[in-house]
């Protein structure tokens, strides 16, 4: 048994159109019926508008709907959008559902190409899965796995709960932490400093230091304990 990372790029789609936006993607969701469609595509771009006006003007999109939109660490735009669309002709990832491949996890979009990860028997089948990929224009393979590995990831929702679970002032200790080098090598501000700065005192400092690191921690140590005991 194989997994393959399977590199696509959809001619003539407007997936393939958003290479010049520095668009990274994950279609989450999907369903097709009757040569309708309906997808659910979360998104992070430098050009939020743009990116979105080369989707909604589209021939094949009906209508694009924003579920949510914020603003990344980095500076860009991430949303979450839902698509309708009418299919005129078979996608990528309908020729794999049809012939019976099995793609594993959320479809990936990036640089104007679509990554499908797939579950195959063996090496022929993957050279067929690329025989019927070059229909839609160029295909390379990125990644071969003799043996399945399943992603340990927590889900989206464990994500939010975390990130909700913070505090307000530890998270308010965090940013100024991150943002005066506290956590660098060597640091650069001492836990004495950072506490003048909010006007706090050391220890409150360090409790909500500790705090953080403390749920942080227990929240992601279970998925690399997870994650190695798979290697």
């Amino acid at each position: 048994m194989l997994t393959s990372e399977v590199r696509v790029r959809y001619d003539g789609d407007w997936t393939a159109q958003l290479a010049e936006y520095d668009v990274f993607g994950e279609f989450i969701a999907s369903t097709f019926r009757n040569h309708r469609y309906i997808g659910m595509l979360a998104l992070e771009t430098n050009d939020y508008e743009e990116t979105l006006d080369v989707i909604r003007t589209h021939e094949m999109v009906d209508s694009i709907d924003v579920v949510e939109r914020y603003e990344t660490s980095e500076g860009r735009f991430a949303a979450t959008v839902l698509l309708r669309g009418r299919l005129t002709e078979l996608t990528p990832f309908q020729a794999l559902m049809y012939e019976g491949y099995l793609p594993i996890g959320p479809t990936k979009l990036e640089n104007g190409c679509e990554y499908f990860n797939l579950l195959l028997g063996d090496r022929e089948e993957l050279a067929k899965a690329i025989e019927l990929l070059s229909d839609f224009g160029s295909v390379s393979v990125e990644r071969i796995t003799r043996d399945f590995r399943r992603e340990v990831m927590p889900s989206r929702a464990e994500w939010q709960e975390l990130f909700a679970s913070i505090p307000p002032r530890q998270r308010e200790f965090l940013n100024t932490a991150v943002e005066r080098g506290y956590f660098e090598i060597p640091r650069e501000v001492t836990l004495e400093e950072l506490a003048d700065e909010m006007g706090i005192t050391k220890t409150t400092a360090s409790n909500h230091l500790r705090k953080a690191e403390h749920t942080l921690i227990t929240f992601v140590l279970p998925y690399i304990n997870l994650a190695v005991s798979d290697d």
